[in-house]
Parts: structure tokens; sequence; C-alpha cells
């Protein structure tokens, strides 16, 4: 070579390069397009992933308003109103002012003994003045003779005192006890129901409180779902956009399949005279070029799909965690007895007390009713004595005209006369306490049965129940429908993650990819040390205007770093510059170049299209993959 100029030596060198050129290209050519079938099921695979990640996303949306303030909430607040009201009804049952009743029933009883005691010795005076006036009718002899039927009047009014005081008596003993039972009843009713009263209801609302804090809890998962499936669906639109990698390196392999496809047909086109030194300074530049266009399309294919199975992957990571968290959203624990059943079981209890409140009302009830007759009766009695007053006066009146009749032997049948005429203005007071006692005991009767008529909740508990079970069966559908809601927001999402992974699995075509442009720029890199030993030579000869075109053509800034970087940041001939960075640009765009149409046609809506007719293809499935370049 030493005895042939640049200019000859150069042909063989550029002729081997031309015919090397045919095996090049087509290995160039292959590259990209032998993977559309990759990347048409890859674009149809990430369309199904959308597609359900935002099937995910709406079903968590719409779980979040149910969960929220809809409802289920509307639902727990009327429980909690049903059960107030309940505990409202109790209160108005009370048996407090039932018992207070009582027990002035029973001091009035014991007030009314006291005063029948005073009876006794009205009869036991009359007894005595019966004697007495027996003595002196005998006394006087035949001019007492009608002081004996007198004595007789005294002895069977005293008697008539006698048998209806010991009939009151009788009946007072008979109300003392059924009030005295009906008060021991009560109190100890009273004291088991208070408590067991309080327990229950302290029971029910906590229940409810328990249940209102699980659907707060679970509106915040669920809100928190949501928004998590809305971010599934975000990052999905950021893996969509980044599918256009393969679109990116095959306009860098074409760029590269053009130019070197020119330098063969320059090689071809060159005449035996022509310019061999500064075609070859063009073509050894050209070459230079290549390799590291090249090996950067390689690096970012690679870290590209790399990065797109990461996004993936992340989603599915992220999906998991939500199906993880979506079995804490239910409000009733689904392995047992629920919250509901609870609650239900609560308000059961309530009901069981209700109606035993009910029948201890009737019963007081009935022990009023029972107090009344034998008030009733004791009245008839003491309307037997009322007229006693005036009946001891008439035979008082009676005595003093016998006594005067009799003159001076008749002064001791005068103060009898008085006496008995005592007696009358005595047993007036005493009839007339004891009436006044029987009416104010048959007012408060009358108070307390109609107390107790009024504390009759039995015709409320009815219509309570019937909206508590009404309540409670439609939170119960809430919770059937929150548990499919649940269902299917968890299948969706298993499945998400498993199309996920089932895709990011198969994904091995980057690496094929990879290999084959590694080779190809060994390849390249092989053609160029051809050119080696004419450095100085072509260094002199070359040529920046067409370099100059050559950078022109380029639609990606990565591109233009790379060419400036390999042959100089000026179009002077200077040598390359050794401050840019190839691959670790930070201002380099890899996947949002303004040249770059991912889609194509900017009027073709992707996921918003409307569903075709069962059995009529739409216009964009009959246009798929001619007039729209999906991938």
């Amino acid at each position: 070579m030493s005895n042939e100029t640049p200019h000859e030596a150069l042909g063989p060198v550029l002729q081997e390069c031309a015919r090397s050129m045919p095996q090049l290209l087509p290995r160039l050519s292959s590259v990209i397009k032998d993977r559309e079938e990759d990347f048409l099921r890859l674009g149809a695979a990430v369309f199904g992933i959308n597609s359900l990640a935002g099937t995910f996303s709406a079903a968590a949306t719409q779980m979040a308003s149910s969960v929220g303030e809809g409802a289920l909430h509307a639902a727990i607040a009327d429980l909690e109103q049903q059960a107030a009201e309940a505990r409202t009804v109790f209160a108005s049952v009370s048996s407090a002012e039932q018992l207070d009743g009582m027990t002035e029933v029973l001091r009035h009883i014991r007030t009314l003994d006291l005063a029948m005691g005073r009876f006794t010795t009205l009869v036991r005076t009359l007894k005595v003045l019966e004697i007495t006036t027996r003595i002196e009718s005998a006394r006087l002899g035949s001019s007492g003779a009608g002081f004996t039927t007198l004595a007789d009047d005294v002895r069977a009014l005293g008697g008539v005192i006698e048998e209806h005081t010991s009939k009151i008596g009788d009946q007072s003993a008979l109300l003392m006890n059924q009030v005295a039972a009906a008060l021991e009843r009560g109190r100890k009713q009273i004291s088991a129901q208070e408590k067991v009263v309080a327990d229950m209801f302290d029971r029910l609302f906590s229940g409810i409180a328990e249940l209102e804090a699980m659907r707060a809890e679970s509106a915040g998962l669920v809100v928190e779902l949501a928004r998590g499936s809305r971010q599934v669906t975000e990052s999905m639109g950021h893996v969509i956009a980044s599918v256009q990698f393969h679109d990116i390196t095959r306009q860098q392999v074409e760029h590269v399949e053009e130019i070197l496809e020119q330098a063969r047909g320059e090689i071809d086109a060159l005449p035996e005279d022509g310019d061999r030194v500064g075609l070859g300074a063009w073509v050894r530049d050209v070459l230079r070029l290549q390799a590291p266009l090249l090996g950067q399309a390689e690096d970012m294919f690679r870290r590209a799909v790399e990065e797109f199975i990461g996004n993936l992957d992340a989603i599915a990571d992220t999906t998991r965690g939500l199906d993880e968290r979506i079995s804490a959203v239910a409000y009733a624990d689904r392995g047992g007895p629920s919250v509901l059943d609870t609650i239900r079981r609560h308000i059961a209890q309530v009901m069981d007390v209700m109606r035993t409140t009910s029948a201890h009302v009737a019963e007081m009830s009935r022990t009023m009713a029972g107090m009344a007759e034998t008030i009733a009766t004791v009245s008839t009695f003491v309307h037997g004595i009322e007229d006693i007053g005036a009946e001891i006066e008439l035979i008082a009146l009676n005595a003093r005209v016998k006594a005067a009749h009799t003159g001076d032997l008749g002064r001791t049948l005068g103060v009898i006369a008085m006496e008995i005429q005592n007696l009358s203005v005595e047993a007036r007071t005493r009839t007339g306490e004891v009436a006044e006692i029987l009416n104010r005991i048959s007012a408060l009767a009358g108070r307390l049965s109609d107390l107790a008529r009024a504390s009759d909740v039995t015709e409320l508990t009815g219509g309570i129940r019937d909206r508590f079970e009404t309540v409670l069966d439609r939170l119960a559908g809430l919770d059937s429908e929150l548990g499919t809601d649940i269902g299917r927001v968890s299948d969706l999402g298993q499945g998400l993650v498993a199309q996920i992974r089932t895709l990011t699995a198969s994904i091995h075509f980057h690496e094929t990819v990879s290999h084959q442009l590694k080779e190809l720029t060994g390849t390249v890199r092989e053609l160029e040390s051809a050119f080696t030993p004419f450095a100085a030579a072509l260094d002199a000869a070359r040529q920046p205007e067409k370099l100059r075109e050559q950078l022109s053509r380029y639609t990606m800034d990565s591109e233009r770093l790379v060419h400036l970087a390999v042959l100089g940041q000026h179009d002077d001939g200077a040598g390359p510059a050794d401050d840019v960075e190839l691959f670790g640009d930070d201002g380099v765009e890899l996947f949002d170049d303004g040249n770059v149409e991912l889609f194509g046609d900017d009027n073709v809506e992707l996921f918003d299209a409307p569903e075709p007719e069962k059995g009529k293809k739409t216009d964009s499935e009959d246009d798929f993959g001619d007039n729209v370049e999906l991938f």
C-alpha cells in the first residue's frame, strides 16, 4: 500500500464496503419490522389492560359513593333514630310514678285503719250508755219503762256500727294486701328493668356506633381505594404513552439504513476517475457516526422496554396492595356473626323487654281495677254508717223527752241523753273522715288506672318492631350489595394483576432486538475500521457540507447530540467533541419528541370509541392497521 496513493488504495476498501451493504441493510431493515407482530400483540394486551384498569377504577369509585355519604350512611342514621324512639317510649313507660301513687295509697289505707279504730271507741261508749240506761230504767221501775226501748235502740245502733266497721276493716286489709303486693312486685320489676334497660340500650347504641365507625373507616378505605385505582389508570396512561419506544427505535434504525443506502449508492455511482478520497472521508464519517447511533438506539430501546415492564409491574404491585385492603372495606365480619346480626339481637332484646313491660303495665292496670272495686265495696259500708249520726241524734232527742217526763227522777237519763247527743256529733265526724279518706284513695286509684292505660305500649311496640325490621332489612340489603361490590372489585383487581404479570413475563423481544443492534453496531465498526489506515488523508478531505445535510435530517434531539458528539459540534471539520454525553444527557426527551406521532391520526380516539352493534364492525375496525398506526 506504500506504493499506492490513497486514491488508488481506497478503491478496494470502498468496493468492499459497498459489497457488504446488501447483507447489512436487510438486517437493519428487519430489526424492528420483524418484531411488528410482537408490538401489535403488546398493543392489544396493553389495550385490554387499560380497559380493565378503567373498569376497576369505575367500580371502586362507585363503591366509594355507596359507602360514603350515601344509602348506607342514611340507613345507619335511620337505625339510630329508631333506637332513640324506642328509648323514649321506655322512658314514658317508667313505673316510678305508679310506685309513688301506690305508696300514697298505702299511707291513706293506714290512715283509714286509724279512723276506723275510733269507731271501736264509739261502739264501746254506746254499750256503756245502753247498760247505764237499762240500770236507770230498772231503778225507776214503772216510771222508767220507756227507757228499755231506748236501750234496745242504742244496742242495735252499736251493732250496726260494729258490723260495718268490721266489714270495712276486712276490705281495708284486702286493699292493703293488694296494694302492698303490687308495690313490692313493681319495685322489683323496676329495679331489674332499670338495669336491664340501661345495659340493653347501651349495647344497642354501642353496636350502632360501632357500625357507623366501621362505615366511616370503610368509607375512608374505599376513598383510598378509588384514589389508588385512579392512579392505576393514570399510570396506565403513562405506560401507553411509553409504548412509542419501538417507533422511535424504528426511526433511528431507518435513518441509519437510509444514510448507509446513500453511501452504497454513491460508492457504486463513483466514476473511475472520481474523488475516492473525498468520498472515502464522507463514508468513513458516516460509518463512524452510525455505530454510536445504533448503540444509542439499542440502549434507549432496551431501557425503554425495561422501564415499560417495570412500570407495569409497579401498577400490578399497587393493584395487589389495593386488593389486599379491599377485604377490610366490609362493615360486616364475613367470617362470623356480623355487627348487623349483633344489633338485630339487641333489638330483639329491646322488643322482649318492651313486651314484658307491657305485661307489667297490664298487670298494674288490673291491680288498679281490683283496688277500685274494693274501694267501691268499702264505700257501700261507709254509706251504711253515714246515717248513724242522725239516728243517734234521734235517740238522744227521744231520751231527753223521756227524761223530761220523769221529772227530777229522770235527771240521770238526761245526762245519758246528752252523752248520746255528743256521740252523734262524733259519729258524723268519724264517718266524714272515713269518707274523705276513701275519696282520696279512690281518686288515686283512678289516676293510677289512667296512668297504667296511658303506659300501655303494646301497639307502639309492634310499630317500633316493624320499623326496626324495615331498616335492618335495608341495611342487610346494602351489606349484601357491598359484599357483591367488594367481590367484583377484588376480582377486577386480581384479574388486572394477572393480566399484567402474564404480559410482563412474556416480553423478551427487547433482548433479541438489543442483541441484533449490538451485532449490527459491531459490523458497522468493522466497516469503519477498514478506513483507519487512511485517517490522515481522510481527515484532510472531510466534507462538512454533506455532514450538515445529514444533521438536518434528524427528527430527534438525541440523534443530533450523538451526531455532534461524534463528528464535532461545528461543521468546520473539527474532531469529535469530548464534552457531549451520548446517553446520559438529562435534556434528551426519549418519548416526548413532538415529531413522533404515537397513533398517527389526532382524530382517532383509541379508548373512547362507542361500542359497535352486535355483529357489525365499526369503521375503525375495518381500517385498523391500514389508516391507524397504533404501535
